[in-house]
């Protein structure tokens, strides 16, 4: 018997590759969905994105504004994102949908989970300066993102499940399109 076998002859896994169940990890990514799907409901379109009531998405982009955490985000934020409110307003909200239907759904999971990273680290490069927020909560909104993409959790308790082996085959037999199609998942 060597160091890494048990008593019954078996290999025990080594701390970096421990088994664990995996329906936690999907229980994770579908809570997480909720949450993004959950904050899109406040970006109302019929206020403009919160522009005629001062509240909203618009209030949070002018705390950001107001308390910029980088000085060049701040600048785009004025030069570009509020000439053109109604349409970043729009892919705000389409963003957040989309984020949060991948990730409760479990389908193109690491594709929904790569979005959310991006959109985490933009909120969090905006917000982190603002008065009262608290930055642990945006490192855990990256870091959900990140583990979930790594992980491939839509393999748990999702659609992305019963779409990865038909993809592994059809990767196999030299599909490409199956080949981008199976990391999505």
């Amino acid at each position: 018997m060597n160091d890494a076998e048990g008593k019954d002859g078996r290999e025990r896994a080594g701390w970096g590759s421990a088994v664990a169940p995996l329906w936690p990890l999907g229980l994770a990514r579908i809570l997480y969905g909720l949450l993004w799907w959950q904050q899109s409901r406040w970006k109302v379109p019929s206020d403009d994105f919160g522009r005629k009531s001062g509240g909203g998405l618009w209030y949070w982009v002018q705390q950001e504004i107001q308390y910029p955490t980088v000085g060049a985000y701040r600048d785009v934020l004025v030069s570009v994102m509020i000439p053109n409110w109604t349409f970043f307003g729009w892919m705000t909200l389409l963003t957040e949908m989309f984020i949060g239907a991948t990730l409760i759904l479990g389908l193109a999971t690491r594709l929904g989970a790569l979005v959310a990273l991006g959109m985490a680290a933009n909120i969090t490069v905006g917000i982190l300066s603002v008065p009262h927020e608290w930055g642990w909560t945006y490192a855990m909104l990256i870091m959900f993102a990140a583990i979930f993409m790594l992980t491939g959790a839509g393999r748990s308790v999702g659609v992305d499940a019963f779409l990865v082996r038909p993809l592994e085959r059809a990767a196999a037999r030299g599909s490409r399109a199956a080949r981008l199609l199976r990391w999505l998942v």
